[in-house]
């Protein structure tokens, strides 16, 4: 495992696209509000995950976490999350929030908003949102939000937002059993991926987003803008939870950002993204 924090400079050709990322690319456009007081970048990590959650205690707030590759990436509910080296970004920020903080109850969903605009902001491609934390171009899952806590001291809470964007894969890169569900942005798009230049923008919303969800209306500013991406709402979903399969009509999400379903077999329910999954 090693850190760096090497030169700047944007691609100028196909073979540097897959250069490593550096603290230099994410901070490009200066220095934030709160994310990027620490930039750390790995050529080859477990999981960034993982990194900041067993350094959570020692890292300072707004410390991230990059990585080339991952050896041990995961999404939701344990599954993999496959990247071949250089071609994603797989990148996640340490959040220190006190007990009870209302960014932490919407982090998921303040991730997958910042990772969808950031998208459409740097590239010609234009997301949606699949409840509760995948990014869809055409269908396929291009990106995805992990949100995993930890105890710290002091009665406060180690947020850390997980988030995986597909950049500069080709078909074949994707495992066979997920060629149908996945692609990335150089599939998608009609124009070459700058992949440093996403990671930029990406951290920049992150931080517009953590800045505006701290502010009194900034929870119902954040579930605008998630719904009017959001392509579930007002369809049909088919949903897993305790072992029991459930179909209905997506209606809205909640104040902690549970999915509200008009079931088919009559009256609502509230899904918590922690518990159920979803088939395709």
């Amino acid at each position: 495992m090693t850190a760096s924090v090497g030169g700047a400079g944007r691609p100028t050709s196909p073979a540097l696209r897959h250069r490593p990322l550096c603290a230099e690319d994410l901070l490009a456009a200066g220095p934030l509000q709160r994310i990027g007081q620490r930039v750390l970048c790995f050529e080859t990590l477990d999981s960034t995950n993982t990194f900041l959650l067993q350094r959570a205690e020692e890292l300072c707030d707004g410390t991230v976490a990059v990585a080339e590759q991952q050896t041990a990436g995961r999404g939701r509910l344990g599954r993999r999350w496959h990247a071949p080296r250089g071609a994603a970004i797989l990148m996640s920020v340490l959040l220190r929030e006190p007990a009870g903080s209302r960014l932490a109850a919407w982090a998921g969903l303040l991730a997958a908003e910042a990772a969808a605009e950031a998208i459409a902001a740097s590239t010609d491609c234009v997301p949606t949102i699949r409840w509760p934390n995948d990014l869809l171009l055409g269908g396929r899952k291009v990106g995805g939000v992990l949100v995993e806590t930890c105890a710290l001291g002091g009665g406060r809470r180690g947020v850390v937002l997980g988030i995986g964007i597909n950049c500069l894969q080709q078909r074949g890169h994707f495992p066979a059993e997920l060629r149908d569900k996945a692609t990335s942005l150089e599939l998608e798009s009609r124009h070459p991926i700058d992949r440093a230049a996403v990671a930029a923008v990406l951290v920049r919303w992150l931080d517009l987003w953590v800045m505006r969800v701290g502010r009194q209306e900034g929870g119902r500013e954040l579930g605008a803008a998630w719904r009017a991406r959001c392509e579930d709402i007002g369809r049909r979903v088919r949903l897993e939870q305790d072992g029991r399969a459930y179909s209905g009509t997506a209606l809205d999400i909640d104040e902690h950002g549970d999915l509200i379903v008009q079931l088919d077999e009559g009256g609502r329910r509230h899904f918590a993204a922690a518990t159920t999954t979803r088939s395709w």
